[in-house]
């Protein structure tokens, strides 16, 4: 990854809104082992949302950077949930309950602010992959997910990293989705 993304990920824009293309795995781990450990060291929550398939290996990557993952689970300034289980509390038929999506999101950020809270409002930063597993079988759904992430950012000042794994025919992401994020971290080798 070159200088630029690096430091979107290490410092990201407060209300940002990032999607990271990616067609390797260990590059996505790096990415987001990056994104969170720098959210952690400054003292921010991290709220990580990421498939069943990702979780235990993410949490490694971060106890390589050094991260204490089980103090930080601890303490409540890190939580670590599945992306297949927070959908399941929110879809309904294949449709995006709204206000369960709002509720489900809002309580997490809330949970994790006032861990980090010192007086004021703390900084919470987030990792997703519920858009990812969506957009294989239903793009209106992901659209509309994307777009009530911007909600989100907006209403709780946070900021939120998307990943979408790029394989065979999906290849590419719809011009539409980018069009949701106010950063994109190019495909290319993190170093």
């Amino acid at each position: 990854m070159n200088a630029k993304g690096a430091s979107i990920l290490s410092n990201p824009h407060p209300c940002g809104h990032i999607v990271y293309p990616y067609t390797d795995e260990s590059l996505v781990g790096q990415a987001v082992a990056l994104f969170a450990s720098a959210g952690l060291r400054d003292n921010e929550g991290v709220i990580l949302i990421m498939s069943n398939d990702h979780c235990e290996s993410f949490k490694l990557r971060l106890r390589l950077e050094g991260i204490n993952t089980e103090k930080y689970e601890s303490s409540g300034q890190l939580v670590c949930v599945t992306a297949e289980a927070t959908l399941a509390k929110f879809m309904r038929d294949d449709l995006i309950d709204e206000e369960l999506f709002r509720s489900t999101v809002g309580s997490l950020i809330e949970k994790v602010r006032r861990s980090v809270s010192t007086g004021h409002p703390g900084k919470v930063r987030l990792f997703g992959e519920m858009v990812s597993q969506l957009r294989g079988t239903n793009l209106k759904a992901t659209t509309r997910l994307e777009e009530l992430w911007n909600q989100v950012i907006e209403k709780h000042s946070v900021s939120l990293l998307c990943t979408y794994a790029l394989e065979g025919e999906d290849d590419h992401i719809p011009r539409g989705l980018l069009d949701l994020h106010s950063q994109n971290i190019e495909r290319e080798p993190v170093v």
